[in-house]
């Protein structure tokens, strides 16, 4: 929902959006996957598949360095110099890369590579869950082709934290 987000903000601000989704080895690939397709043909949005050709470690719920993976992977598959990498990261989880320090960390590391070109773009940084629900809710964007789920590969499991998540958003619509 987070990423789904990110294609009303980006398209009604004009820009040229293009979309990437990562195999980097999670049980959700599947579900996500779907997902993904039946977004980008909603928006009418290029999406291409890349496999990182290995699987990011989880544990405890966490896929270590996974948004920073993202962000380069997609930095190093961008078909020009100048562009924008947006993530939906949001705040309220505890997680190093779901913090200002790290977009703030991550755009440093891109400037290294690209001398400012390449932009790391993270606007739902100060939203909640629920800022991010409303606002998919506020601009059209069918929750229903979203998948949030941390360990569900082709149905959400409706036990892991992701799909708590969502279940008591749904319900307090």
């Amino acid at each position: 929902m987070d990423s789904a987000a990110l294609l009303p903000f980006y398209l009604s601000r004009g820009a040229e959006v293009r979309g990437v989704h990562f195999d980097y080895g999670q049980p959700t690939l599947v579900g996500e996957r779907r997902s993904v397709l039946a977004l980008s043909r909603h928006y009418d949005v290029t999406v291409e598949a890349a496999c990182l050709g290995f699987a990011v470690e989880c544990t405890e719920g966490e896929y270590h360095y996974r948004n920073a993976l993202l962000v380069l992977a997609a930095a190093s598959i961008a078909q020009h110099a100048h562009v924008g990498i947006a993530i939906g990261i949001h705040a309220g989880p505890p997680y190093y890369d779901c913090t200002p320090a790290f977009v703030d960390d991550m755009q440093r590391m891109l400037d290294g590579y690209h001398g400012g070109s390449t932009r790391v773009e993270a606007p739902f940084l100060e939203f909640s869950k629920r800022d991010i629900f409303d606002f998919c809710l506020g601009n059209g964007v069918p929750v229903e082709l979203t998948f949030s789920c941390e360990r569900g590969s082709n149905r959400p499991c409706q036990q892991c934290a992701s799909c708590e998540d969502r279940m008591a958003l749904s319900e307090g619509r």
